[in-house]
């Protein structure tokens, strides 16, 4: 069982690779916000929509690829999910048009929709129940060591050779990440291994159809207590983290913008460490709820501080960063609860619907942040490039600590799903 057990791990590993990926892609405009406005001739508000089409894709295939993965398994749609984000990340590379920009980012969310789900369905497959919030930890880890690399490193690679360079790159990994998926990654786990997982899991009914399958899920109220704490509790990583973080630190806290991206990396750091600690936290406590709980509470009172407070030491604030990080970690045990709440017969599709409200935030909130933005621009550079004052930036995160307030709210009435099995 070991052994098999190894197995598991290194064909999970392969999807977590692909996620890290993905990761990388998403968060990569952060770094060359100006140099997007500057070459596409946009305003903050059009650059966030722009970037936003990116959840359109993702969030928009959860359910499909949920379903698919548990119809197809996750094989062959990882190698075609690696293949969508290079052909989407060349697109973007060259891309002169915001049609066109935003169409590349579109086919990029399309593929990395694969990611996090493939992840959890591997994990679903090939690991008993016990393993599986450690699975949600390890592969946010990875994944948020993606989020690391699409913002200090890629600073230095869209300084060193610019924006469209840069993207041309990164695209190259997708290649490499197809090849492995289809040389490692087996839809099902060894005959032993599978008898020992399916005699830990609650299967249900293997014949449920898309449909059937989705109103088993959204017919639990707590399916939407979880799925409202997700989109909530993403809000700091889609609209801060993804995108306006940057630009608001070096204004707002005066620092460089090699110093701003590795304030966002620690912020995803953070996540990577928060998540598997969150992961150990809960299976020492035997319990969700409270995780959840002190991961909104922890993660408002670091970005309250971050929003309204003085201009701390570059030091401090990194601290900061780093601790919200390590508080939004938590958000991550959501999904280990709907993976318990749910029969392994839908999990594929349950995590997709959890994935799909928490992704929508990238959809609200990028656009919403720079159309509050450009509600209070001061002047243009000599560029075009719009400024934008201290309290426009706090303005506009305001929405952070208000979907920060309300995951928490909504972790009061989440209730405790921890496996009493062995």
């Amino acid at each position: 069982m070991i052994t098999s057990l190894a197995r598991s791990w290194i064909v999970w590993a392969c999807a977590a690779l692909f996620f890290c990926y993905q990761f990388l892609l998403r968060v990569s405009p952060s770094v060359m916000t100006h140099e997007l406005m500057a070459d596409l001739r946009v305003d903050a508000c059009t650059l966030g929509l722009l970037t936003s089409f990116y959840f359109y894709g993702y969030a928009g295939f959860q359910l499909p690829v949920g379903s698919l993965l548990d119809k197809f398994g996750p094989r062959r749609l990882l190698v075609c999910a690696a293949l969508t984000c290079t052909g989407g990340s060349f697109l973007f590379s060259s891309a002169d048009t915001v049609f066109i920009a935003s169409l590349s980012r579109f086919l990029i969310g399309a593929g990395s929709a694969f990611g996090f789900l493939s992840c959890m369905k591997l994990g679903t497959l090939w690991f008993p129940p016990q393993r599986i919030s450690i699975i949600v930890g390890l592969t946010l880890l990875l994944g948020t060591s993606g989020g690391m690399s699409g913002s200090y490193p890629m600073s230095f690679l869209v300084d060193a050779f610019g924006w469209r360079e840069a993207v041309w790159l990164t695209a190259l990994g997708g290649v490499f990440i197809a090849f492995l998926a289809a040389f490692i990654v087996r839809d099902h786990p060894p005959k032993v291994l599978e008898d020992y997982i399916n005699q830990h899991h609650a299967i249900g009914n293997p014949n449920l159809g898309i449909l059937e399958g989705l109103i088993t899920i959204i017919k639990k109220p707590q399916t939407w207590l979880l799925a409202a704490y997700g989109f909530m509790m993403y809000v700091p990583i889609a609209g801060f983290a993804d995108m306006w973080g940057v630009p608001f630190l070096t204004h707002v806290h005066h620092m460089d913008k090699q110093s701003a991206s590795l304030a966002t990396t620690l912020l995803y750091m953070g996540v990577g460490i928060g998540t598997p600690l969150s992961a150990l936290l809960s299976d020492y406590l035997k319990q969700y709820k409270g995780v959840l709980l002190t991961a909104s509470l922890g993660a408002l009172f670091a970005f309250m501080l971050i929003v309204y407070g003085p201009t701390f030491p570059t030091p401090i604030t990194l601290g900061i960063l780093l601790f919200a990080g390590v508080m939004l970690g938590g958000q991550f045990m959501a999904f280990s609860i709907v993976c318990e709440i749910n029969p392994l017969s839908v999990s594929g599709m349950a995590t997709g619907f959890q994935n799909l409200v928490s992704m929508t935030s990238g959809i609200v909130l990028q656009p919403l942040i720079g159309w509050l933005l450009d509600l209070f621009w001061e002047s243009a550079a000599e560029n075009g490039i719009r400024l934008y004052s201290t309290g426009a930036y706090q303005m506009a995160l305001t929405s952070l600590i208000i979907a920060l307030v309300l995951a928490t709210l909504a972790a009061i009435f989440i209730k405790e799903a921890y496996p009493e099995r062995e």
